[in-house]
């Protein structure tokens, strides 16, 4: 009998939870069943190796075992949704993520730096309460690839309440672009909301807004 996925799984096994932390990635590549061979190329892996963390993974419970055709084992989540408890990690879910967002938007940003035109800048203003920082402008030049690097950061004075007001306005944004669903022929792309309590000196008033995007005119 085929295994069927569940709906919720909830996991007990720091080593296991460890593994989906770090592959949530590659795991969301088997939300429906595929063999390791048919998504080795999403994964930017050699077909052996996406094969020997597909195994890995299955053996933790992370991946069920859903099929095979001739020479071909078809595998898929063993959950749409797994759940792990705070004190099995306690070293915190946060550091991962900025560590594979960070990986993630430089390696975007070097692709992006080797096709800039000669001449584009890095934009760095700086403003105060009575002199509010300059936005700048994005790059006027046509971008030349589909999916070029953005960041956009902003830095300044904020109350409890507005600062939470906003970043929930920004998530609403990320939750719009998901209900409005995905277009099939589209590449994968990531989009963040990140936000935190600065550490400014003591007395200072400086607001900044960092513009480093490679979107180009349209």
């Amino acid at each position: 009998m085929t295994p069927t996925p569940a709906d919720v799984q909830r996991l007990t096994d720091a080593d296991t939870a460890r593994a989906l932390r770090q592959n949530v990635q590659f795991l969301s590549l088997f939300l429906e069943p595929h063999s390791p061979s048919e998504i080795a190329a999403s994964a930017g892996m050699a077909a052996n190796l996406a094969h020997h963390h597909t195994r890995k993974l299955a053996g933790l419970g992370l991946l069920l075992e859903v099929g095979r055709d001739g020479g071909k084992v078809f595998y898929q989540l063993a959950a749409r949704e797994f759940r792990v408890p705070l004190d099995l990690l306690p070293e915190g879910k946060g550091t991962v993520d900025i560590q594979g967002l960070s990986e993630g938007f430089s390696r975007a940003y070097e692709r992006s730096w080797t096709l800039m035109h000669q001449g584009e800048e890095d934009v760095y203003g700086f403003g105060s309460g009575g002199h509010p920082v300059p936005l700048p402008s994005p790059p006027e030049s046509p971008c030349l690839e589909a999916y070029p690097a953005h960041l956009d950061s902003l830095t300044l004075r904020l109350s409890s309440e507005r600062y939470q007001r906003l970043v929930r306005a920004l998530s609403a944004l990320l939750t719009e672009a998901y209900t409005e669903g995905q277009t099939p022929e589209g590449k994968y792309c990531t989009l963040a909301v990140l936000g935190f309590q600065s550490e400014q000196e003591t007395g200072r008033n400086h607001l900044s807004r960092n513009l480093n995007s490679f979107l180009g005119a349209d």
